[in-house]
């Protein structure tokens, strides 16, 4: 049976779509290929979760992961962007996780507060933010039992054979279906893992994270600012007018696999792992300048 890492390939292989978006092996062959100048880039990118203890940290990241997407909103003359106490976006999203989670090491005072998935109660803790309900529902089904603290100790218990993988976002797929299993790139789940992993390295913990490259809503936008990524004009167009792009649309799904599979070139020109891929991205996304994400009412990014 393919693993999960290479059955998320096969997605990608499968939605990709040159004619709508596709990634230049032209221009990816003349990246520099010195990867020791991305090597420090795969820890230190989240910040450092809550909590004193591998368990209450892996916690935090599968519990924060949970709510990590679409941090705007559609307007009458355009859409808004998510902020909390002047951060923005996933960095604002996680200084109200901090304030919510508090200074327990654990997530008792968050269930406590959001553990019944009311939708006000998510209003309250986190401002404006988009799709509430759904959000609530996602921390119910995290929070309900002593689900979270096992999923946690999964974790724990994979980082600490030195590995971890795609393999693992999916079982916490399969253990959340509502919060991570909707996904067909296992973003979010994904994204909890590279959480971790970041955690570990900054403990100085040595971890080989193998997973895909997230295929998320700023990777997209950084690569087509380096001309990694090239659009067709009137896909270009829909997201430079802040048109909406429909989930799960061949216009979507282009995005995202163009994404997973340039990227996975790009790593393997450059020498260095995907995870640190995405953290090199990520932390050139303010350099794409003007260039706007695409819009797409999702639960996925």
């Amino acid at each position: 049976m393919p693993s999960a890492k290479q059955q998320l390939l096969d997605q990608a292989r499968a939605d990709y779509q040159p004619e709508l978006v596709r990634f230049d092996e032209d221009v990816i062959s003349r990246l520099p290929a010195r990867g020791d100048r991305f090597s420090h880039m795969t820890s230190g990118l989240f910040g450092k979760p809550a909590g004193s203890s591998p368990e209450s940290a892996a916690a935090y990241c599968i519990a924060l992961n949970s709510l990590n997407f679409m941090f705007w909103q559609p307007e009458p003359d355009g859409f808004s962007r998510y902020h909390w106490n002047g951060s923005g976006g996933a960095h604002g999203l996680a200084a109200a996780f901090d304030h919510a989670w508090g200074e327990l090491q654990g997530p008792e005072r968050l269930r406590d507060l959001l553990g019944t998935g009311d939708e006000q109660a998510v209003l309250s803790a986190f401002g404006q933010i988009s799709l509430p309900r759904r959000r609530g529902q996602f921390l119910r089904e995290v929070l309900q039992d002593r689900q979270l603290e096992e999923a946690a100790s999964e974790l724990v218990a994979a980082g600490r054979s030195g590995r971890m993988s795609s393999d693992d976002a999916q079982r916490l797929a399969q253990r959340f279906p509502m919060a991570f299993g909707q996904d067909a790139y296992l973003m979010r789940a994904q994204l909890a893992l590279m959480w971790y992993a970041g955690y570990l390295m900054e403990q100085g913990s040595g971890v080989d994270c193998d997973i895909t490259v997230a295929a998320s809503y700023q990777m997209p936008r950084v690569m087509r600012s380096i001309r990694v990524l090239r659009f067709a004009p009137a896909l270009a167009e829909m997201i430079d007018k802040h048109v909406l792009i429909l989930r799960n649309s061949p216009e979507e799904r282009a995005i995202r696999s163009a994404t997973v599979l340039g990227a996975q070139a790009m790593a393997l020109h450059l020498g260095v792992s995907e995870h640190a891929m995405v953290n090199v991205l990520w932390h050139n996304r303010h350099a794409s300048g003007s260039i706007p994400y695409h819009l797409t009412v999702t639960t996925d990014y």
